[in-house]
């Protein structure tokens, strides 16, 4: 097998990944994760299966050994799922029972536990694991395996599902490592310096795109947990090049005091990846200011979809989240399948190049089918495009609040109230009222300074500026924090569900 530096063009004596504690160059990762590789092998045979085609699921904190046990499971040819070190052993077990694992690896008592509740073979992280990789084979594996990324939707509106992308189980790891670096190529991600990962490493796109910063030969550099103070910091060190972060990251870097905002904090950063979630106006608006034309944003979920806008074209467009990425084309459509002009609402489709689906949800056929509409695939968001083809996006179907028979999309309350002095976060939702269906109530977490009763009436005079009557919120709720998931993106029905 060629090796992960011959693959990425670099001295295999340089340093690929690094956490703060532990250290790897190139060629010392090669190593471990082929003895992984080997190891997840001999566990999966030792419970009567074969490793090419076995699942493994990963459950590990931030730390250089994520990234073995991924390269390891994906060289050794096995599906691969990085599961949520968040999620309860119950959790877990779904994703575990689902996917039929082989093999468990684990920092954390969920992917332990759940594990070991099912008798699936664990590699266990934090017992004696150094041992247990020295005794595996560093014998190279196969070139023609064909591991694959699993990933599971996030859950936010009901049970996780498997994703199966077009290809899965087809493409040889070389080929494999490739694509991911295409996919840092058309994000802007460079290929050298030092690609700071700042979110937890089961997120995503992150992930992805993290792997693809390092397939592109750069170096991974770990943030073991989010910090404000200390990603900011990290991020203005002088060999910093990239890095991913979502809008709930801006909001707190902006909180930050006594920060000196009259230039950039990264003087070597040029792009500052950023999606998962909306990002207001305001907020954008900000951080541009702050950090100059290096954001990059990108629009797109774990099917597969996906939109990017630099900064010189987002300026242009205040809002837009970019045009599709090579082979997807954008279409909005009606509620009756039709393509809808040039900036009329409705859904958002992406059309991949090809006469097959872009992907599969693993095991259910309906939600497929539910998810496309020919070969054309949706998630449920709701936006139009421009005349000159660029994607704005208004909404989710799931999230539409009728008032009075009239559509309203949370997150244009959202942006539209999201920087009236005062307010940390917020959220929109809908709950039920006995004359107009639905109203809309706001939720909204308070900076430590701001004043509660000037903020309110703030929000208040902003509202009755900025929305039509019918828009503006029927009540305001302070609460301490918004609740959003690991990865940030905003739990809406928590908050909904409340008033049901």
């Amino acid at each position: 097998m060629s090796s992960l530096a011959e693959l990425s063009g670099v001295d295999p004596a340089a340093i690929a990944v690094t956490d703060g504690v532990t250290t790897l160059t190139w060629a010392e990762l090669d190593e471990r994760s082929t003895r992984v590789g080997n190891g997840i092998e001999a566990a999966a045979r030792a419970n009567g299966r074969t490793a090419p085609g076995s699942h493994v699921a990963i459950c590990v904190s931030n730390r250089t050994e994520f990234v073995e046990a991924v390269l390891g499971a994906w060289r050794a040819g096995c599906a691969y799922t990085p599961v949520k070190t968040g999620w309860t052993a119950s959790e877990v077990g779904a994703v575990l029972d689902d996917a039929g694992t082989a093999v468990v690896i684990a920092d954390r008592d969920g992917g332990r536990t759940a594990a070991a509740d099912r008798g699936i073979a664990v590699v266990d992280l934090d017992e004696r694991y150094h041992e247990w990789l020295a005794a595996q084979s560093p014998e190279p594996l196969a070139d023609d395996r064909c591991g694959y990324k699993l990933p599971y939707t996030s859950g936010t509106t009901g049970r996780p599902k498997g994703v199966i992308m077009r290809g899965s189980g087809t493409t040889p790891f070389a080929a494999g490592w490739a694509g991911v670096a295409r996919w840092a190529e058309l994000l802007s991600l460079p290929g050298e310096g030092t690609h700071l990962f700042l979110s937890r490493l089961f997120n995503g796109a992150p992930q992805t795109f993290g792997f693809g910063a390092m397939a592109r030969g750069a170096t991974l550099r770990i943030l073991p947990r989010w910090d404000p103070a200390t990603a900011l910091e990290q991020l203005g060190g002088p060999e910093v090049t990239s890095s991913i972060a979502v809008p709930t990251m801006f909001r707190q870097w902006l909180a930050l005091d006594g920060i000196d905002r009259s230039s950039s904090p990264a003087p070597t950063l040029r792009t500052l990846l950023h999606g998962g979630e909306p990002c207001p106006i305001p907020l954008k608006e900000a951080m541009v200011d702050w950090f100059g034309d290096v954001l990059v944003e990108y629009y797109g979920f774990t099917e597969g979809g996906m939109t990017v806008v630099g900064t010189a074209d987002w300026r242009k467009r205040r809002g837009t989240v970019g045009k599709p990425i090579a082979n997807l084309t954008v279409r909005i459509l009606d509620d009756a399948g039709n393509d809808l002009p040039a900036n009329n609402e409705g859904t958002v489709y992406f059309q991949p190049a090809g006469e097959t689906r872009y992907f599969s949800y693993q095991g259910d056929d309906n939600k497929t089918d539910e998810a496309h509409h020919g070969e054309s695939f949706t998630v449920g968001d709701i936006g139009y495009l421009d005349d000159d083809g660029y994607l704005y996006l208004c909404g989710r179907v799931a999230d539409v609040v009728i008032t009075a028979g009239v559509n309203v999309y949370p997150a244009e309350i959202e942006q539209a109230l999201c920087d009236v002095p005062g307010i940390a976060d917020l959220c929109a939702v809908g709950v039920p009222d006995d004359e107009r269906g639905e109203v809309i109530t706001l939720f909204v977490a308070l900076l430590p300074d701001a004043n509660e009763v000037a903020t309110l009436a703030a929000i208040e005079t902003a509202a009755a500026g900025r929305l039509a009557p019918y828009k503006c919120p029927r009540s305001v709720t302070v609460i301490e924090a918004i609740p959003r998931d690991q990865t940030g993106k905003l739990l809406r029905r928590l908050l909904r569900d409340q008033h049901r």
